[in-house]
């Protein structure tokens, strides 16, 4: 008998869990109508065994002296770990340590957070359920942490949102760790508003589980609550796992299991969006960073090459270049806010954008203008084709309405008389001759209309 053929990941830490799977349709139909909704558990956190040796329930474990096979749950073996110590307190300096070790180290942040940072991409993914302390889906999904019952009234404000049935670690009393902890916990969501929230998203989402095992005591209260909120009917829930020993156990919960990372099964998801023409493609972010170096590079060229006294409309140029990095530095700072990537969205900015346009060029506002049509370009480059972003005017001649891509294209264009606009020519003098006193000022137009 022949050997297994190793497969090309199995010798990678990092992805030697990224099992190939069919994304089910009912799945994706959910996601894309806004509808899908990640619980997500320690093992997508950090308690996965690729950035910590041991988990905080395997540490606490065996400090406690416990043979390390016993079943316990997690609640109870910090409970007691709470009357050896003297009190909750030194529990959650336990916690506060084990998540300031991560943050410590980049390397050790990086892998905690692969997960969180391929959801942050998926603008359609905007509720999220987790029982972890951590803060690392607020910092890197940019979603709007509800831990206590009042900010349950901010619910229907924030375009991401992350429930924290477990607490957090930025509000320290709000920490769920121990059994009289889980207790309170979960009397409250049968009864309180974060408990009402809970089960609007379970009747009205589908829902996906991720890093839970089965041997999870938050999974098995947290299922447990669901399934009895809705009985037959709820929506089948899927559970993302690399745990396929339990398949039957999964099955017979009434779980689908898709067996994978929990990191790949986002990936996946993003690919499919991307195929789709939903999402800007990978391609697409790289070639916005190499052109807004390009357009950096070719701005501080014009205002050395060309001066302002001698050329005034040059600040209708330096405007439009201020509109195309704006526009490009606020894409990449919204990629992970996820909006960013959706080509919907995008279109919808370049839409409000050439409105304003039109408004500002009634009012005979030129240098507004040159910014909008800056701006505008930045966006539609984003979604333009790649033999488009090749030629992407980095240069704009007002006066004529003329866009060029370099800057002898630009020196040629502004010698032209023939043609241009008058009253565009006079308010960039009237411009200059007010803003620049002083020769070696450059003008720049600020983020503001």
């Amino acid at each position: 008998m022949k050997n297994k053929k190793a497969s090309p990941n199995e010798y990678c830490e990092i992805c030697k869990d990224f099992h190939d799977f069919v994304l089910p349709d009912d799945l994706f139909e959910a996601l894309m109508r806004n509808e899908l909704v990640i619980f997500a558990g320690a093992g997508v956190s950090t308690e996965n065994k690729k950035v910590f040796p041991y988990t905080l329930y395997e540490d606490i474990i065996e400090e406690l002296g416990y043979p390390a096979n016993k079943d316990l749950p997690f609640s109870k073996v910090m409970s007691e770990y709470c009357k050896k110590t003297g009190g909750k307190q030194e529990l959650i300096n336990r916690i506060r340590t084990r998540i300031d070790y991560v943050l410590s180290f980049p390397e050790l942040y990086n892998m905690t957070t692969r997960f969180h940072q391929q959801l942050a991409q998926i603008p359609c993914i905007t509720e999220i359920v987790t029982t972890n302390w951590d803060d690392f889906l607020e910092t890197e999904c940019h979603a709007t942490p509800f831990t206590y019952e009042q900010d349950m009234a901010f619910w229907d404000k924030t375009a991401r949102k992350v429930l924290k049935l477990h607490g957090s670690i930025n509000n320290l009393g709000s920490i769920v760790a121990t059994t009289e902890d889980y207790e309170k916990c979960y009397q409250s969501l049968n009864t309180g508003l974060i408990g009402s929230q809970l089960k609007v998203l379970i009747t009205n989402r589908r829902l996906v589980f991720v890093g839970y095992s089965f041997a999870d005591e938050d999974f098995e209260r947290i299922y447990s609550f669901v399934r009895k909120q809705l009985k037959d009917f709820m929506k089948k829930p899927y559970i993302v796992t690399v745990d396929e020993k339990n398949d039957s156990k999964w099955r017979n919960l009434g779980l689908e299991p898709i067996y994978t990372a929990g990191e790949y099964f986002l990936q996946v998801i993003t690919h499919k969006l991307q195929l789709k023409g939903c999402l800007i493609s990978n391609q697409s972010l790289r070639a916005i960073q190499k052109e807004l170096k390009a357009i950096i590079s070719e701005h501080h060229k014009l205002a050395k090459e060309v001066k302002i006294l001698e050329q005034p409309e040059v600040i209708y140029c330096l405007s439009y270049q201020d509109g195309v990095i704006h526009a490009f530095e606020r894409f990449l700072h919204h990629v992970s806010y996820g909006e960013s990537l959706c080509k919907n969205y995008i279109h919808s900015v370049i839409m409000r954008h050439e409105n304003l346009v039109r408004e500002k060029e009634k009012s005979k506002q030129w240098f507004d203008v040159a910014y909008l049509m800056g701006y505008v370009n930045g966006n539609i480059f984003v979604m333009a084709p790649i033999e488009v972003q090749e030629c992407f005017p980095r240069y704009l001649d007002l006066g004529l309405k003329n866009e060029m891509h370099t800057l002898d294209e630009y020196k040629q264009s502004l010698s032209i008389t023939k043609g241009r606009k008058k009253t565009i020519s006079n308010y960039a003098s009237r411009l200059v001759s007010k803003r620049i006193p002083d020769k070696s000022l450059v003008i720049q137009h600020t983020p503001f209309l």
